[in-house]
């Protein structure tokens, strides 16, 4: 019995080589609905991520305003019709008026830190909503990136530790835990760290990892709408065995 199971591993390992099998999938990101939402604009964006058809969604944090239950009640007929699994990243105005999270953990279902994998990449999403994770938060997440074998690892949290300028510093994670947190991306390998926040679109490759700012799923943006950094946009990421490949798709305000 053993010997024939051995036999069918060795020629699906066998086929999957003649024929090249390997993973590919795609997902897509997309930042912060509120802090001075734009009527109909998240609605937009959401309506062409579905025309994408990827595999998941992630949304970066401020899905609300502030957390009201008329919010809410907005926003669940919002994702009603969406067939696809949602991961919601806290952000500061969604727990504004919930500071223990009871009512997003409600809503999303799930804790205000955790992770999944999917196929061959680790995605973890981070509670930064206050500006830190704190020591325990912090520990949890080198355990969850030491403990994998996974290819790719992808980071979300709300508040970035990084700065597109000197403008935007009062508006990044706090300065020293984001210092602390960048060495352990770079020492466990993370491929992507996606935030939102601060409304525009930026990006940097910090010592081989991408940092990307998403910041306008239908927020008014705090730079020039006439510029694409200022633009109402989504990420599509798609997933292969040879790497990683990412779109920035914008709407016209």
């Amino acid at each position: 019995m053993i010997r024939k199971i051995k036999f069918f591993i060795f020629i699906f390992l066998s086929l999957g080589y003649l024929f090249n099998i390997t993973f590919s999938f795609t997902f897509a990101v997309i930042g912060d609905r509120a802090g001075r939402p734009v009527d109909g604009i998240f609605e937009k964006n959401l309506s062409r991520i579905l025309e994408k058809k990827p595999d998941f969604i992630i949304q970066l944090g401020d899905i609300l305003v502030e957390s009201s239950d008329k919010e809410y009640e907005y926003v669940k007929n919002l994702f009603k019709n969406v067939h696809i699994p949602i991961y919601f990243v806290p952000g500061n105005h969604d727990l504004k008026g919930d500071p223990g999270g009871k009512k997003f953990q409600a809503f999303t279902g799930r804790p205000l830190y955790y992770y999944f994998d999917f196929e061959n990449a680790r995605f973890i999403i981070l509670n930064n909503s206050s500006g830190k994770l704190g020591k325990d938060q912090k520990q949890w997440l080198v355990d969850v990136l030491k403990n994998t074998d996974k290819k790719y690892k992808f980071v979300f949290m709300h508040q970035p530790v990084i700065s597109p300028g000197i403008f935007f510093l009062f508006h990044k994670a706090d300065p020293i835990e984001s210092k602390e947190l960048m060495q352990i991306f770079e020492k466990y390998k993370v491929n992507y760290v996606f935030s939102g926040h601060i409304h525009m679109y930026y990006r940097k490759v910090i010592n081989n990892v991408v940092y990307i700012i998403s910041g306008i799923g239908g927020a008014r943006p705090y730079v020039s709408s006439d510029l694409d950094e200022g633009k109402p946009h989504f990420i599509l990421i798609e997933v292969k065995d040879s790497g990683i490949r990412e779109e920035v798709i914008r709407l016209e305000w």
